[in-house]
């Protein structure tokens, strides 16, 4: 079973969803942008993060799992473990994973993790059907010079 379906599922929904045993993912509202040098907007969005202290089995991901497969929460909690061994063991051997519509999660030089997100996927669900915006550049016209240039030639 993939829970990152699961946790991708969630992280629409709450502002943590903690995976035992292995870390918790932590959105925050990141407000609209405009990028000026190329004329972009880009819509309101979630902003996803990942906490390694954060371990402890809340119950929202296992219940989740649990309702959705029709298992057992119990069932639920040793999948989530099996996947985590899973995830640590390839990190381990390979120095990466990657969680699908997530991110990818990595060990540094001190044997930390380190979470690069995804930016396809916006779970801000008020931003939905937002996309980003190219607009062509605004041209500002200077009516002070034309305007002298009028006054000018009226005077004549």
């Amino acid at each position: 079973m993939k829970i990152d379906q699961y946790i991708s599922q969630l992280l629409y929904r709450y502002q943590c969803v903690t995976v035992p045993g292995f870390g918790a993912f932590l959105t925050e509202i990141q407000s609209a942008q405009l990028h000026e040098g190329s004329h972009s907007f880009y819509p309101p969005k979630k902003m996803v993060s990942f906490n390694a202290y954060l371990k402890n089995n809340d119950g929202l991901l296992a219940n989740h799992i649990a309702q959705a497969e029709k298992m057992s929460y119990e069932v639920a909690v040793s999948a989530i473990e099996n996947q985590v061994l899973i995830w640590k063991s390839k990190l381990h051997d390979f120095g990466a994973i990657t969680i699908k519509n997530i991110g990818e999660v990595s060990l540094n030089q001190e044997k930390n993790l380190v979470f690069v997100p995804f930016d396809q996927l916006n779970y801000l669900t008020s931003s939905f059907g937002l996309t980003t915006y190219v607009s062509p550049a605004v041209k500002r016209e200077i009516f002070k010079q034309e305007l002298e240039e009028l006054k000018e030639s009226s005077l004549i």
